[in-house]
């Protein structure tokens, strides 16, 4: 059995279903049909990845493609974002994001025997912060962690930050979620173009198949009536946590992980800087550090080869019976 599969970003995105958690409808993704939660018993260990803020399941299909000889892996759309619906009591803080994660873990492993042993992890930006909550509260139901940009408080002033497009439409009290919705129904391909532009380096790594796929996610997004919300919230509610005692909360919970844990940087994150990235390791006991050169915020989708590697490490550091015979 190969370790990992080749690249190919032609493909399409995985398929996926819906379950109710805690009373949260979720779309999941699973990497492929051996990997549904109601499949006969899959040997390869799991691997839960969760998205960014504006992001959803669709961000990791490179990553989880070219890791599926080794792992199965699945990856929820956060409450409000890709097909999940929005959470019922408009509570779009980490803390309430960490806990369907974890209601979430639980009905995967109830589900797969296989997987009693933990699962193994991986977050990027808000998603980096939510694992990070998640290790900290269970981490019973994990066996890694890794963390890609995680979103830790970075407080330093950074204009080109600001001009993150979602971003600054829904901080904008005048223009708001509305200005969202105009931008995402009126001009799906200028919004993923300029998302592109702020996460990546190179957007044209991606390819045309993965830019067609994410246009027609923008496309749908500005059809649902509660993601203009969704992502103004949840943004209000991450600069809140950056703010309030300078982060602490963040800290804490970083200081409380206890499970191996990889950390992956973007040199030329324009987002969350590299600079915060040493801060994070000091705080988790253990962890590891990778900067990848003229890489941006998201190093699954630019460098997802090189990021499946990393993860590949940590499972087979971390599974009791060799996964190669």
């Amino acid at each position: 059995m190969s370790a990992l599969a080749p690249l190919d970003r032609t493909s399409d995105v995985w398929p996926g279903e819906f379950l109710t958690v805690r009373g949260q409808r979720l779309f999941v993704r699973h990497v492929d049909d051996a990997a549904a939660i109601t499949a006969p018993p899959d040997p390869r260990p799991a691997v839960v990845m969760i998205h960014g803020l504006g992001g959803s399941s669709i961000n990791w299909t490179d990553l989880g493609q070219v890791l599926a000889p080794t792992a199965a892996s699945y990856a929820p759309d956060l409450p409000g974002f890709g097909l999940s619906d929005p959470p019922a009591d408009g509570d779009y803080g980490i803390e309430a994001f960490a806990e369907i994660v974890i209601g979430y873990l639980e009905t995967l492993v109830a589900a797969r025997a296989g997987y009693r042993g933990g699962v193994h992890l991986v977050g990027n930006s808000l998603g980096g912060a939510i694992a990070v909550r998640v290790a900290m509260l269970r981490p019973d139901l994990l066996r890694s962690l890794t963390l890609i940009s995680p979103a830790f408080p970075d407080l330093r002033p950074r204009v080109r930050r600001l001009q993150f497009l979602p971003l600054s439409l829904v901080r904008i009290p005048v223009v708001g979620p509305a200005g969202f919705r105009l931008v995402g129904s009126a001009y799906p391909a200028r919004q993923v173009d300029q998302t592109f532009r702020e996460i990546l380096v190179d957007p044209g790594v991606m390819g045309p198949v993965r830019r067609d796929q994410a246009i027609d996610q923008a496309a749908a997004r500005a059809s649902m009536p509660w993601a203009p919300d969704a992502l103004a919230a949840s943004f209000n509610a991450l600069v809140r946590s950056w703010i309030v005692d300078f982060g602490a909360a963040h800290w804490a919970a970083a200081r409380a992980v206890s499970v191996p844990t990889a950390v992956i940087w973007g040199a030329r994150d324009l987002l969350v800087s590299v600079g915060v990235a040493p801060k994070v390791v000091r705080h988790i006991k253990g962890s590891t550090l990778t900067v990848f050169e003229d890489v941006g915020h998201v190093a699954q989708m630019e460098r997802p080869v090189q990021t499946a590697r990393l993860v590949l490490d940590l499972i087979t550091a971390t599974q009791s019976e060799p996964l190669f015979r």
